[in-house]
């Protein structure tokens, strides 16, 4: 009998955790109650009682749950970071790693702090993100919105002015027939694309082969390359400063990394490293070689070795590259808006002339 209730506790504990999951706490939320947590240690509250503070004050229902069962794990006496492991898919490994380190060495409120500050960064970075990327995505919506409109109403109705088509200029016809095609294919054209949006994003996920092609292209393809290189030189260089800061062991940490890190190749390699630390050699000596880092990034971290500050060297570099970062979206999104634009010209261009050729034939017949 008890273990049948026991199953039912374990079901309900999932799917409430599956409907957090999917009704998660925004970055910005999940930002401010490390920022509150910080705070609450440094004016000398508990970690616990620092909770039950917050939860007066949160309006977050998803994160009030997470709250109320880690202010009952913390009252059983399950330590802090254990308490956020039982909610891993809203905290992330390094996030705990990091909690559990402080909890060893005592200086929590230090890195609760560092912890709201690298998801303020994160959440910095995904705003330019999203801001450079808004006019690029309207301007091709509305662009698309155009040419359906001119190729399945506008066109056909025009062409339809004159008595036979064959006298009709060449780009007329071949762009009558993409109306055409429209016309009785394109719920079946809407399916596909979506299907292949999907298809892509499975096969990303589950087919290895087809994952390590599309990371090679990230980190090959001339205009996105700067940016993904400069992104992973960010997050190596800030986690490892921070992992190495909190007093977490090397190899761990590079662990952690390994598990944090989406793209295949820097996975692999952050996982060589940290095997190559295993066997006695140093971060610059496993490094060395790779195209995958920067060599100011290897020199600096070889002077960190040398003279044993190696946290706040990283730490250094992170900020760099986090501005670097920024700089190389803007570059990025000021390539791809113009590139954008003149593809839309042409093709619209093409409609335009496709419709107003015949015309200014049949108003020179007619003069």
């Amino acid at each position: 009998m008890s273990e049948i209730i026991e199953q039912k506790i374990i079901k309900a504990d999932f799917f409430q955790k599956l409907i957090i999951k999917l009704n998660a706490p925004s970055l910005a939320v999940k930002t401010n109650f490390f920022r509150l947590l910080a705070l609450a240690e440094n004016a000398g509250l508990g970690i616990r009682e620092a909770l039950i503070s917050i939860k007066r004050s949160e309006t977050n229902k998803w994160l009030l749950i997470i709250i109320d069962d880690l202010i009952n794990q913390l009252t059983q006496g399950l330590p802090f970071s254990q308490a956020l492991a039982n909610h891993d898919y809203i905290f992330k490994p390094d996030e705990i790693a990091l909690i559990q380190a402080a909890e060893t060495i005592g200086n929590l409120p230090k890195v609760l702090g560092e912890i709201a500050d690298e998801l303020e960064n994160t959440q910095r970075i995904n705003q330019k993100i999203k801001k450079a990327a808004t006019y690029p995505v309207i301007l091709l919506i509305f662009a698309v919105i155009a040419v359906v409109i001119l190729l399945i109403y506008v066109m056909p109705t025009v062409v339809g002015l004159f008595p036979t088509q064959e006298s009709l200029p060449s780009i007329t016809k071949f762009m009558l027939g993409i109306s055409g095609f429209l016309k009785i294919y394109r719920f079946l054209l809407t399916a596909g694309i979506i299907g292949l949006v999907l298809l892509y994003k499975f096969s990303y996920r589950f087919v290895l082969p087809f994952k390590i092609v599309i990371d090679k292209i990230m980190i090959k393809l001339p205009a996105i390359w700067g940016v993904t290189k400069t992104f992973h030189m960010y997050r190596f260089s800030n986690l490892l400063g921070q992992l190495y800061g909190g007093g977490v062991s090397p190899v761990l940490a590079l662990q952690l990394l390994g598990n944090i890190f989406n793209n295949f190749h820097y996975k692999k390699k952050v996982l060589e490293i940290k095997e190559d630390l295993e066997a006695g050699f140093t971060f610059a000596e496993s490094m060395q070689w790779s195209d995958l880092f920067d060599q100011i990034l290897i020199q600096i971290i070889h002077v960190g070795e040398e003279t044993g500050n190696i946290s706040e060297v990283l730490k250094k570099m992170s900020y760099f590259y986090r501005d670097l970062l920024q700089t190389k979206i803007d570059i990025l999104m000021s390539f791809l808006e113009p590139f954008m634009m003149a593809w839309i010209a042409v093709i619209i261009g093409m409609i335009v002339a496709s419709i107003f050729l015949p015309m200014a034939d049949l108003v020179n017949v007619i003069q």
